[in-house]
């Protein structure tokens, strides 16, 4: 292969597994529809869906997806999850890597941010992204009266993480981070998802309302605590207000800064089709099941995290920054497998090494000034030749 051509695949390359690896929803319109082994519906969501991906539906049936056709998964029944269960079971911290994980406080303090700061309701705002300035600010809002309204502390982030792409998650870490400092007992990252309104309307207590969908990121080491937490909120919830949560999403490859807190969660209030009156409606409703779920694991010894060290470098590097340096160091391992297979030693390899640096690596970027210098160079060795 022309060595300019492979270098310039291997750069192709890397970019793709950089800006693929780490997506989060859907940036093309479309949403994925989850069909069971009997061709039935059972759940909708606009989130990059992967194979290994999870759902709990409205009703707490569980699923797992094992393919992908188009905007089809299809998933397996993995079981009836026995919600009143998970919320009467007591929430444990018992992790390895417990500097990772924020030490729950006292106090009724739950801080609130948004990652995707444009996502805006297209039939109240006029758009369904706004940047710099997303309806989605008035859901969190809205969220934040609630919870003060109920005795609780609030602290909403304005910040702005625009655009909204795949790094806006390493963006919010660090307003995350920020937030951690007050010690809240929760933290939530507010969203709407991006379906047709149906998915998302409901009228519960004679409101219209939209509902609310929890998203649990797996990808990390705290991703079956939080999954617990989750389950633990959706029954707090259920028994307040039924059929207000949507359900829970379960991404395989994500962790979405929930990695900085045992009571971490992301939530998708409505939709970009929905009337963002309604959202806030919803978001006032879920906030009934915080002071429950909080009220239950705070202050409780044997579920707290066992470190402080809120908002410092000893949280770590999020999933994403993680998985970077792992795709960086496979392909450093795998070109330095190639060298070693196509010359034969060490020392070759580095020759070949070392040559690839000084001279292809240069000429790939710089072919035209290597070029003009070269005919130069010729035309003055002709001017000298007598002949």
């Amino acid at each position: 292969m022309n060595k300019r051509l492979l270098i310039a695949v291997l750069f192709i390359f890397i970019i793709g597994l950089v800006s693929t690896a780490y997506a989060d929803d859907r940036t093309d319109g479309g949403y994925v529809t989850f069909v069971d082994e009997d061709g039935n519906q059972v759940y909708a969501t606009a989130w990059d869906v992967k194979v290994g991906d999870q759902c709990l539906t409205e009703n707490n049936r569980r699923y797992e997806v094992i393919s992908i056709q188009g905007d089809t998964a299809y998933v397996k029944y993995l079981g009836q999850i026995d919600i009143a269960a998970a919320q009467n079971n007591p929430l444990k911290v018992s992790w390895p890597l417990q500097p990772r994980i924020a030490q729950a406080a006292q106090g009724g303090k739950v801080a609130i941010y948004h990652s995707h700061s444009d996502e805006s309701y297209v039939p109240s705002d006029g758009a369904s992204s706004i940047l710099g300035n997303g309806g989605i600010y008035k859901v969190g809002d809205a969220f934040a009266t609630a919870l003060d309204a109920k005795g609780m502390q609030a602290i909403h982030s304005m910040n702005k993480h625009d655009p909204h792409d795949n790094m806006a998650y390493e963006r919010s870490r660090r307003t995350a981070m920020d937030l951690l400092k007050q010690q809240p007992d929760a933290i939530f990252d507010v969203h709407r998802d991006a379906l047709p309104p149906q998915f998302y309307q409901a009228t519960i207590d004679g409101q219209d309302v939209t509902k609310v969908q929890l998203v649990v990121g797996q990808n990390g080491p705290t991703g079956k605590q939080i999954e617990d937490y989750a389950l633990k909120v959706k029954a707090a919830s259920d028994q307040q207000h039924p059929g207000l949560v949507k359900g829970i999403f379960f991404a395989k490859g994500g962790d979405y800064n929930q990695d900085l807190h045992p009571r971490s969660l992301l939530l998708e209030v409505g939709s970009h089709t929905n009337n963002r009156d309604a959202a806030e409606k919803g978001i006032a409703l879920f906030a009934d099941a915080v002071p429950t779920v909080l009220g239950a694991t705070s202050g409780n010894p044997g579920t707290a995290a066992g470190t402080t060290g809120f908002g410092t470098t000893a949280a770590g590097p999020s999933g994403a920054s993680k998985n970077i340096v792992w795709i960086v160091g496979a392909l450093i391992a795998g070109v330095a497998f190639f060298l070693l297979v196509g010359t034969g030693g060490f020392k070759e390899a580095k020759s070949k090494l070392k040559q690839f640096g000084t001279t292809e690596f240069a000429n790939f970027f710089a072919p035209k000034s290597k070029t003009k210098k070269t005919e130069q160079e010729n035309r003055s060795s002709e001017d000298e030749d007598p002949k």
